[in-house]
């Protein structure tokens, strides 16, 4: 019973793995990905990543507003949820708490036949003078979906990464 087990689930394994991989949010997609037939997918949400960083960091809440889903729903580090209106409010007044921000690693896993995708990686961020300090490191997941016009944000959730003590 157990060699049925094994050959039932190896396959099933070996798919999950395929779907994740590291991709750079700047630069070439890793020479393992670019075969696969992925490849425009990963293409796709990468360029929609780098749409919603680039919006946050020059307040442009249009982008913004094309780029994150209508039921978008945000986890800051501290807790906080944020709807899709506070977060484009808060981005809009000027109120977000990085000065910049920028991503140090990144997986993206598809899902639900490459409709749906969980990013997550880490990103270290500065903070504006008010914060009690300039650097931030943190970890991020944030969920795509593939939506009728194009890839939208529907979650986003960082952690922060303590520096050891």
């Amino acid at each position: 019973m157990r060699p049925l087990l094994y050959l039932l689930l190896c396959p099933v394994a070996a798919l999950a793995s395929a779907s994740t991989m590291q991709v750079p949010l700047r630069g070439a997609i890793p020479a393992a990905a670019s075969t696969t037939a992925q490849t425009p997918v990963l293409t796709a949400l990468r360029d929609a990543e780098r749409r919603r960083i680039d919006a946050i960091a020059s307040n442009d809440v249009d982008t913004l507003r094309n780029v994150i889903a209508t039921d978008y729903y945000h986890v800051e580090t501290n807790g906080r949820v944020r709807t899709r209106s506070e977060f484009l409010q808060l981005v809009a007044r000027d109120e977000f708490e990085f000065r910049s921000y920028s991503i140090v690693s990144m997986e993206i896993q598809l899902l639900d036949s490459g409709r749906t995708a969980i990013i997550r990686g880490r990103f270290q961020a500065e903070m504006r003078p008010t914060s009690r300090t300039s650097e931030f490191r943190g970890r991020y997941v944030r969920v795509w979906q593939l939506q009728a016009d194009g890839w939208r944000n529907t979650m986003m959730q960082s952690t922060e990464i303590k520096p050891g003590r």
